[in-house]
């Protein structure tokens, strides 16, 4: 005898995964604590967080915006807007320390950074990018639509039952000077990139590690019985400043993230981890939940992920497949950058 004999199917490749039937990856995830149609939930974190957000809005669970539109905002641009996208109108956060940083403006452990970008007579804010289609009328506009949404952010932390953070990143660009984290390459969705200005940083397991458990430490000294939810995004990286290969750079990206939101999620019995990563990325899928680009997640792959999740908490709906609409992604704007074939 030895200690494989007693393992169950689900311990071997064969059985659990290569010649499983269809329904063998529901025991995949068996949540860690209980989650419910009563649980007020926040989404925040890279593009595919955006799917999460939508599917749990539209199947009725109580996704919260923190932020609403303004009523005379058209429909067809608040998400343009940075609306819709998220629970906090943060746009984008793909790194463990964006969102340390988010969480301390909050919270005021941190003073808020004063940076504004113009460009001719408008003003653009440094750390969501994506968030106004023609920007702002002022750099004192940018901060206060910011300070807003920090108010905004940290009511809602207070009041929510659930977190759910899809880090997709691990490279970013940060400020010599103060060393804020942007969520894009300045230059590239607005700014103007200064290589006396600006530096790109490859977090490694320790910095990402070292961001979510402040970031936790924070979140629970408001908010105790926060219950958090951490998966990774499985939509590749689009470009690396690494010098690697790009594939790579890609598998370091998702393994680093990988392992340590699995370990965070080991470690604290408040935290759980959705393994939307594997279900995206198992081989024996085959390519049917990316696009022809090998990026994009389909309509069938994100359906996929969405009915695990409901049928493993029993939540929401299971049958409906809900349309995901339009991402936004400023990751995906480096394509531009690649050399012609």
């Amino acid at each position: 005898m030895t200690p494989y004999d007693s393992l169950p199917n689900t311990a071997f490749w064969k059985p659990a995964v290569a010649e499983a039937d269809p329904t063998a990856l529901e025991s995949l995830w068996q949540p860690k604590f209980e989650i419910s149609a009563q649980d007020l939930i926040l989404t925040a974190g890279s593009c595919f967080a955006q799917n999460i957000g939508r599917q749990l809005r539209s199947r009725g669970l109580r996704w919260y915006e923190s932020e609403t539109p303004p009523a005379d905002l058209p429909r067809s641009q608040h998400e343009q807007n940075g609306y819709g996208l998220f629970s906090f109108r943060t746009g984008n956060i793909y790194t463990a320390p964006l969102l340390l940083q988010w969480v301390q403006w909050a919270l005021g452990t941190r003073k808020p950074d004063s940076e504004v970008w113009q460009a001719d007579d408008r003003f653009h804010d440094p750390f969501r990018p994506s968030i106004s289609v023609d920007g702002f009328p002022s750099a004192e506009e940018v901060l206060a639509t910011r300070q807003r949404t920090l108010e905004a952010m940290l009511a809602a932390i207070r009041k929510a039952t659930l977190f759910i953070f899809t880090p997709g990143l691990t490279e970013a660009w940060v400020n010599c000077a103060t060393s804020a984290v942007y969520p894009a390459c300045p230059g590239t969705v607005k700014g103007r990139f200064d290589p006396e200005r600006h530096e790109a940083r490859i977090f490694g397991y320790a910095d990402c590690r070292d961001a979510l458990d402040k970031t936790l430490e924070l979140l629970w000294s408001v908010n105790p019985g926060l219950k958090i939810l951490l998966t990774v995004s499985p939509v590749p990286i689009t470009a690396t400043i690494s010098g690697k290969h790009v594939l790579a750079a890609n598998f370091q990206t998702k393994n680093t993230l990988r392992t340590v939101v699995g370990e965070i999620a080991d470690q604290y019995g408040r935290v759980d981890y959705f393994p939307s990563f594997e279900l995206i990325g198992n081989p024996c899928s085959g390519a049917r939940y990316f696009a022809q680009n090998g990026r994009t997640i389909t309509e069938q792959g994100i359906d996929a992920v969405m009915r695990h999740f409901f049928k493993a908490t029993g939540s929401g709906s299971t049958t409906q497949c809900v349309p995901t609409g339009e991402i936004i992604c400023e990751d995906e704007l480096l394509e531009y950058y690649a050399p012609l074939p």
